[in-house]
């Protein structure tokens, strides 16, 4: 597989992490930010990384991400919310993840494989989560941040060829440790994965490793 992939988010917790990791597998990536400046400041001249300026509903900067073609695109994208915290009300557009998905499938060469970072709780695996954590979660923000990402796989699910869904726990700042495919472990309690192996299993999603298109995988520590 060619090595190159397009990383949306790339100025995220995730995603900066994406990023990283790409390159120091000796990948190549192609990163879209709105503000240079804010990708992080070891990434900033990096051998192997293009950074374009743009919009993610910018359509000719995302054609200018896929040229060259990348092998893989891999979606990242979240909303921010007011005081870093969902309590706090969403801060600018609530739909960045489907926005992001529909300007990318109609840049994008045919063939190329897409990768979203969506959440465990979104969709069908909203009747998996705790009672007592669905009626936390319907009372914040992340209703609306669930809804949109549900929009955003059924996207990915509709594209040529079907693109994969990994939908992450909750989420922290630990090690990586190579082992966050968690589908079809049960989950108990309040489960947790580091963003580091979220990372990580994006980036082996990308390079198809043993996993079909359509597939929704689970990442949990």
């Amino acid at each position: 597989m060619d090595t190159h992939v397009a990383v949306l988010g790339a100025t995220g917790r995730v995603g900066t992490l994406v990023v990283r990791q790409a390159l120091d597998r000796g990948w190549s990536a192609t990163a879209l930010v709105r503000d240079p400046a804010r990708l992080a400041a070891d990434l900033r001249g990096r051998s192997g990384l293009r950074i374009v300026t743009g919009s993610i509903d910018d359509p000719a900067a995302m054609r200018e991400v896929m040229s060259p073609a990348p092998a893989a695109v891999i979606v990242a994208v979240g909303v921010r919310y007011r005081r870093r915290h969902p309590w706090s009300g969403i801060e600018g557009r609530p739909d960045v993840a489907p926005a992001a998905v529909r300007t990318a499938l109609a840049a994008a060469p045919a063939g190329t494989r897409f990768v979203l970072l969506s959440a465990f709780g979104v969709g069908d695996s909203w009747r998996r989560l705790p009672a007592p954590v669905r009626a936390v979660l319907a009372t914040s923000s992340l209703r609306v941040a669930y809804r949109e990402l549900a929009v955003a796989e059924r996207l990915v699910a509709a594209a040529t060829p079907p693109g994969v869904v990994v939908r992450a726990v909750t989420l922290t700042d630990g090690p990586a440790t190579g082992r966050a495919d968690a589908t079809g472990r049960p989950l108990r309690g309040n489960p947790k994965v580091s963003r580091a192996d979220v990372a990580g299993l994006l980036l082996d999603t990308a390079a198809g490793r043993d996993v079909r298109g359509g597939r929704v995988l689970v990442a949990a520590g």
